[in-house]
């Protein structure tokens, strides 16, 4: 009975990874509970930030960079289609006057990919930087060395006339 049970095991399909995206509303609640406390990054104590509000254009640049790093396997600022973060922005439809990109890999959840940005300073000054006000996040799995890709783009828009 053993053997014909490892045989079927053996013949069903590979467990897809499963979707690392969370929730818009549980990133913002995340991402504004961490501004709204004074913060150490690095050899600064930055003041606490207001809240952040979602971007369709900044999780739509999100989104399609994680692609891109879950694709070529590897974590890079650099881009191969739009080579850089302002040019990534404008390819989505943000019209910025100021922006920040966090990139993790590896990480499993959203707390996991937050520690790691807290932990560098640079990171961690992007997470606090006040000027921004809107965000856009996305996770991507892939099966590389890495499982999984995430994405943080901060912007400030320019004003809508």
């Amino acid at each position: 009975m053993a053997c014909c049970a490892l045989a079927a095991l053996a013949r069903a399909e590979p467990v897809p990874p499963p979707d690392c995206q969370p929730a818009a509303a549980q990133v913002l609640e995340r991402l504004d509970q961490l501004r709204a406390q004074a913060r150490r990054c690095g050899a600064r104590t930055l003041a606490a930030a207001g809240p952040l509000r979602s971007s369709e254009a900044l999780q739509r640049s999100a989104q399609t960079y994680a692609r891109e790093l879950a694709r070529r396997d590897l974590l890079s600022h650099q881009g191969e289609q739009s080579a850089s973060l302002r040019e990534r922005l404008r390819a989505a439809g943000y019209q910025l006057r100021s922006a920040g990109e966090n990139l993790a890999a590896g990480p499993l959840d959203l707390d996991e990919a937050l520690a790691h940005w807290l932990a560098s300073p640079e990171h961690c000054e992007n997470l606090m930087a006040p000027q921004f006000e809107e965000m856009g996040l996305a996770c991507v799995t892939a099966p590389g060395r890495y499982g999984r890709f995430w994405v943080l783009h901060l912007g400030q828009g320019l004003p809508t006339r």
